[in-house]
Formats: structure tokens, sequence, C-alpha cells
């Protein structure tokens, strides 16, 4: 028997699980009018030590990309279904960014609730895969800090992002 040490970074199912993740990603956003996409760059002072982007800049990448997304949609700063927190973040690294230049963003949204919403998405260059997760959004009144609900417009243009819906 091994012990967890003895295991490969990533046991085979926790691989496949990513795998399988990634596939769906992919598989929902060839040929969908549902998955968003915007190029985003990669600075100097995003990378670390070895050239590399650093794993905490990942997020920023994802945020800059949904804000493009969102300003081309008419959600632009200021607009009050953008009082938006980040709930959850899972990420997945699968192969480093190294230097700086474009990379290209994907995201789709997968689940809408009242006050909330759950995006999947990809961090690539062209069809190499960087990191993939999911994201979920709260939406709140900023003078409460409670969750608030999407407004009719808001709600409507989300709902036409969600899979299947077109």
């Amino acid at each position: 028997m091994t012990g967890l040490a003895d295991r490969p970074y990533g046991h085979e199912r926790e691989n496949a699980m990513s795998e399988a993740t990634t596939d769906q990603m992919t598989d929902r956003q060839e040929g969908t009018a549902a998955g968003q996409t915007a190029s985003v760059e990669v600075f100097f002072d995003d990378l670390d030590a070895f050239g590399m982007l650093y794993h905490g800049r990942f997020a920023a990448l994802l945020e800059r990309a949904i804000t493009l997304c969102f300003a081309r949609q008419g959600l632009t700063f200021g607009h009050p279904d953008l009082n938006v927190v980040v709930r959850e973040l899972h990420l997945v690294f699968e192969r480093p960014v190294k230097g700086i230049g474009p990379v290209e963003a994907t995201f789709e949204l997968d689940a809408l609730g009242r006050t909330s919403a759950s995006f999947a998405f990809r961090i690539h260059s062209g069809e190499v895969t960087h990191a993939h997760g999911r994201r979920v959004i709260v939406k709140i009144d900023p003078r409460t800090g409670v969750p608030d609900p999407w407004t009719p417009a808001t709600r409507e243009l989300l709902q036409r992002m969600l899979p299947g819906s077109r």
C-alpha cells in the first residue's frame, strides 16, 4: 500500500475529474453563442521570479476578461448590478503562462440564482489551457452588504447567456 506522499501530483481520479471539467468546458465553448472570450494582457509585474504568471494573478486576468465582456453588454462601472462579491473561486492549474503578452479568457454562465451567478472559465493561449475552474459571484446591496436580486434587465441578459437558452 502506498501513502499519499508516494502518489504523483494529482491523483488519477482528480486528474480524470479535471480533464472531464476541461473537456466539458471546451465542448460547451465550441459552437455555442453563450460562451464569452476576451483577450487580456499579462504584464511584467504579473510574473514571478521564474518569468511565469504568478498564481495569484490568474484571478485578476479572469476579472479583467469578465469586466470587458460585461462592458460590451452595457454593464459598465457604476451599474447597480456590478455591486458583486466573489463567493467562490475554484482554480485548477494546467500549464504555466510564460512571459508577457496576451492570453484568452473564455467563460460561460452555467447557473443563475436570484442574487448569484456561477461561471465556468478557461484561461488559455489558443488550444493550450493554462487554468480552468469556476467562479461564483453574489450581487449585494452596497449600503447593507446583504444579497440583492438582479435587476430584471440584467437577469434577462444573464438568462440569454445560459447554455441552451438560444
